[in-house]
């Protein structure tokens, strides 16, 4: 189910990943996974909010509504302010007529607090990077595993291999 919730989550449409959740909760509630299904569904939400940003400059609160699959365009306006207090998009709403303006990363990405932020992050991918190879190394020589791989691999014929020449000359 899990591999089939990606799959979901992939075509973009809220209606179709909501109904697939109901559909398989008693599965994630019985995985204890219930809560973060729930937050891929809410992710939903904003990356097709963070999509807008990408073709519109300025669009109505209601548009926003419609398009992302809001009940209405109050709780469209909640959600582009909670992404706009969380940094995940730039953005100002005009309350009087319900429009909201898309606006450009004002970060230019050259003060050296940016700079420090970005090493760090660098850093963290590198360590992370260093204990996935480690654990692969684990488990590539894990006996167990290596079994296991080894009784579901199909067995190889003589046609499998590449010919290799008999004569060498020394």
């Amino acid at each position: 189910p899990y591999m089939e919730l990606v799959n979901t989550y992939n075509t973009g449409k809220i209606v179709e990943l909501e109904t697939y959740v109901q559909t398989n909760r008693e599965k994630f509630e019985s995985d204890n996974n219930l809560g973060l299904v729930k937050q891929v569904v809410s992710s939903m939400y904003k990356r097709n909010i963070q999509r807008l940003t990408q073709t519109y400059l300025t669009l109505s609160l209601q548009d926003i509504a419609n398009t992302v699959q809001l009940n209405s365009s109050k709780e469209a306006e909640m959600h582009v302010l909670q992404m706009i207090q969380d940094g995940e998009i730039f953005a100002t709403i005009n309350q009087k007529d319900g429009m909201v303006r898309f606006l450009e990363d004002p970060e230019q990405y050259k003060t050296c607090e940016m700079i420090e932020h970005i090493d760090s992050s660098i850093q963290r991918i590198m360590s992370l990077s260093k204990k996935l190879t480690a654990m692969d190394e684990l488990i590539s020589c894990d006996p167990l595993y290596l079994g296991k791989a080894g009784r579901e691999r199909q067995r190889f014929d003589f046609d499998d291999f590449d010919s290799v020449p008999q004569k060498f000359n020394i």
